[in-house]
């Protein structure tokens, strides 16, 4: 007779995962300083290593609590880059470990992108013919920073400054400086740009086509200029970092030609005693400032003389230093001299009444010096 039987079945609990993601060197957060154009920390030399971790309990207690992330299969890296609505997939290649599952990261994020990492497994618990997948994802950017510490050096220059026509400055550089903290920029990684006040459009103008006191240096950290063209000039500098343009740094500086305080007046050289026998009166006109008389005063000043008899108007015998009355043009009566004396501005183009700025032959723009102030007798 055969023996009846009966099959039963082996029931396990299902097992209790515990799945989790380790940093196991390096660091998830990254900064780029900007000005230094450096990482921090710099993955190249310290990598960030991330390493999966399967902790499994069995209720039962047939299956050991362990570490069963070596079990793990269908293990999977993905590496993209993001940048806007645009994604590039990264090779994973050596970067992963077969052995420990784990995944090192060996590249520097640019600002502005993400480095987006995803991880996938399964585990097979082959009591219960189950399958157990794991997914994990992390977004890694870097933040951008600087300690940025800029200022803009000018040496002894001034936001102020005369130009006195009597000392020759001639053509002369204006040097400003860069700095970050106490170290220079380099000219490379700078950007200068000049510009004067324009008083027509109450604006700044960077067109330096029509100012003649302009030698050279518009874009650069050392603008020349003339003083034989300069009346009254603003300019400003405007400075930045390549890295940092944001950050821009100005200096002003007025540039005026200035006399000073001066005195001025008339001499008889001859003629202050006219007698029966005086053939001219000679006039001389001198200007003196706090370094005494200066010389050749036409050069500096337009200067006009004037001769009057009795009671009889000043008429204008000439112009400069010197004036010479002759016998045939005194009248009886106490002589008198007089003079006008008026600065003369920087060396100006000369327009027609239409604006038109009168040029020679070869288009050069004609320059000449005139009284700064109405002429009033």
């Amino acid at each position: 007779m055969k023996i009846k039987q009966t099959s039963g079945h082996v029931v396990h609990s299902p097992l209790s995962y515990s799945f989790q993601m380790i940093e196991k060197g390096g660091s998830y957060v990254q900064k780029y300083d900007v000005m230094s154009d450096s990482y921090v920390p710099n993955r190249a030399i310290t990598p960030y290593v991330l390493q999966p971790c399967l902790i499994i309990s069995d209720p039962d207690g047939t299956l050991a609590t362990a570490d069963y992330t070596s079990q793990l299969v269908n293990v999977s890296w993905t590496m993209e880059v993001v940048e806007g609505a645009i994604a590039a997939l990264l090779t994973v290649g050596k970067a992963f470990s077969a052995d420990t599952k784990a995944l090192t990261i060996d590249r520097n994020v640019e600002p502005g992108k993400i480095l987006r990492v995803s991880f996938s497994a399964d585990y097979l618990d082959k009591r219960r013919g189950d399958v157990q997948h794991f997914e994990w994802e992390k977004d890694i950017i870097t933040e951008a920073q600087s300690d940025v510490n800029l200022s803009l050096d000018t040496g002894r220059w001034r936001s102020k400054v005369r130009l006195s026509p009597f000392k020759n400055w001639g053509q002369f550089s204006i040097p400003v400086q860069l700095k970050h903290g106490d170290d220079a920029v380099a000219d490379a990684d700078a950007v200068y740009q000049w510009q004067w006040w324009d008083s027509d459009t109450k604006a700044w103008s960077e067109d330096f086509s029509e100012q003649p006191w302009l030698v050279s240096g518009e874009k650069t950290k050392q603008i020349t200029v003339d003083q034989d063209y300069i009346q009254n000039v603003l300019l400003r500098v405007k400075a930045s970092h390549k890295k940092a343009p944001m950050m821009e740094k100005y200096f002003c500086t007025r540039l005026r030609r200035w006399y000073g305080q001066f005195d001025y007046d008339v001499e008889f050289l001859t003629g202050k005693y006219v007698f029966h026998d005086t053939n001219m009166v000679v006039l001389n006109a001198w200007v003196a400032n706090r370094s005494g008389n200066i010389a050749n005063i036409s050069k500096y000043f337009d200067v006009e003389l004037f001769f009057a008899v009795g009671n009889n108007d000043f008429e204008s015998v000439g112009y400069g230093e010197e004036a010479i009355i002759r016998r045939s043009d005194l009248q009886e009566g106490k002589p008198s001299a007089g003079m006008l004396c008026r600065e003369l501005s920087a060396f100006t183009a000369i327009a027609d009444d239409d604006g038109n700025v009168l040029t020679e032959d070869d288009d050069t723009p004609i320059f000449a010096q005139f009284p700064v102030k109405t002429r009033e007798v």
